[in-house]
């Protein structure tokens, strides 16, 4: 296992961790109407989602000898947690985009998310809790 390899692995627990509780502590937040923590908590997880995927994209260009061998039993899983993961990624991009870019009462898309505002949020973190679950499931995995 490549060392570059290893410390991924170790930085996306970490990450998956902290971005947990951050998203409990900021979906609280959302409950209560605090949306001066959720906010910010908001646009640094999806910040922090767009650098860990592109940290995952480069590991594979940076991992020596090509991607590392996975069992064939495992495959699914993979898929399923990849695919599960791109739904929190381009979802909370959206939503984070709608509440910056645009008013509730516009039209087009940008309004429609802010209007449902909280259902896609609840979705999209359904599927990003289920994530973060995941890659610490990966963790044990593949270390």
């Amino acid at each position: 296992m490549g060392v570059y390899y290893t410390v991924f692995l170790v930085i996306g627990l970490i990450w998956a961790f902290v971005a947990f509780a951050l998203l409990i502590i900021s979906w609280r937040a959302a409950t209560r109407g605090d949306i001066r923590l959720h906010k910010p908590l908001m646009l640094v997880l999806t910040a922090g989602a767009w650098i860990f995927m592109a940290a995952y994209i480069a590991r594979y260009a940076l991992i020596e000898g090509g991607s590392p061998e996975v069992p064939s039993h495992l495959v699914p899983w993979l898929a399923v947690h990849g695919s599960a993961g791109l739904v929190p990624l381009f979802g909370s991009t959206a939503l984070v985009a709608a509440r910056l870019l645009s008013r509730e009462d516009s039209h087009g898309p940008g309004g429609h998310l802010n209007r449902h505002h909280r259902f896609y949020g609840r979705t999209v973190a359904s599927f990003w809790l289920f994530t973060h679950a995941g890659g610490m499931l990966n963790f044990y995995l593949f270390f």
